[in-house]
């Protein structure tokens, strides 16, 4: 009992020694304490202590050859706090601050990867992904070998399915409130914009659908061409995707549509 209370006062005494060293150094004037501290406390995985510190440091060093050993270690103090945007903002000023750095490439990943870490979920709007994106293709296109490479290539990859999956549903969302032209005009921007997507066969036959659903609710003078396109859009589809799940629904569309344009032939007789 009494070593058990003996430590618990010996870990006392040496948290408030260590807040009381912290609390002096922050109010010291000199720039050169702080960095000692600042340092000391990045290495001990201290971060916010160090990111406080470098921070107060940054105007007095600026222009000095401190200068970018304090920017560096700031963003990444804040980098490693989870501050992802904020790191994301100095890694940016860093880069163009420092860019014959030894450190640059370094920072110019941790930019790319803070701007991953903001990036929303699918639902929510995609700019920030477009902008990571584009960071990290950027990165990956001047250092294809450096280590980070195949980390950087496989966020792409998952950013890449974020964005795809934003554009399908918003497109799809044009089908799910019944307009269908706009729908139509939304699937062929998708497969454009992402050919390889895994959503492009589900596209293909959203595309039947709604022109199916034009087709049926088209003035008789204009259903004849409409049902042409419908069989026009399913034989595209069955040539891509000639196991689809979706086969035997399009299947039915393309039979009704034959069928329409069976007896539209009959009444030209």
């Amino acid at each position: 009992m009494r070593n058990n209370t003996f430590l618990f006062y010996t870990i006392m005494i040496l948290l408030l020694t260590s807040c009381s060293e912290y609390r002096k150094t922050l109010k010291s004037s000199g720039y050169n304490e702080k960095l000692e501290a600042a340092m000391k406390y990045y290495e001990e995985e201290k971060y916010f202590k160090a990111s406080t510190l470098f921070k107060d440091i940054k105007p007095l060093v600026k222009g000095s050859e401190e200068s970018e050993t304090v920017d560096f270690y700031f963003a990444y103090s804040l980098y490693n706090l989870d501050q992802y945007e904020a790191s994301a903002k100095y890694f940016r000023a860093f880069i163009e601050l420092f860019s014959r750095s030894e450190r640059v490439i370094e920072a110019e990943y941790l930019y790319a990867f803070s701007l991953y870490k903001v990036s929303p979920n699918s639902n929510l709007d995609q700019s920030t992904t477009i902008e990571a994106i584009t960071a990290i293709q950027n990165f990956i296109n001047k250092y294809p070998y450096n280590d980070f490479s195949t980390e950087a290539n496989k966020i792409i990859d998952e950013l890449q399915v974020k964005l795809e999956t934003k554009n399908f549903e918003n497109a799809k969302q044009y089908f799910k409130t019944r307009n269908y032209k706009s729908a139509l005009i939304a699937f062929d921007n998708f497969k454009n914009d992402f050919p390889d997507s895994k959503f492009n066969e589900e596209t293909s036959f959203l595309k039947i659908q709604s022109q199916y659903n034009i087709a049926i609710n088209s003035f008789q003078n204009l259903q004849e061409q409409r049902f042409k396109d419908v069989i026009n859009f399913y034989l595209e589809f069955i040539d891509d995707y000639p196991k689809s799940p979706f086969k035997i629904k399009a299947e039915e569309m393309y039979v009704e549509s034959l069928n329409i344009l069976s007896n539209f032939a009959t009444q030209k007789k």
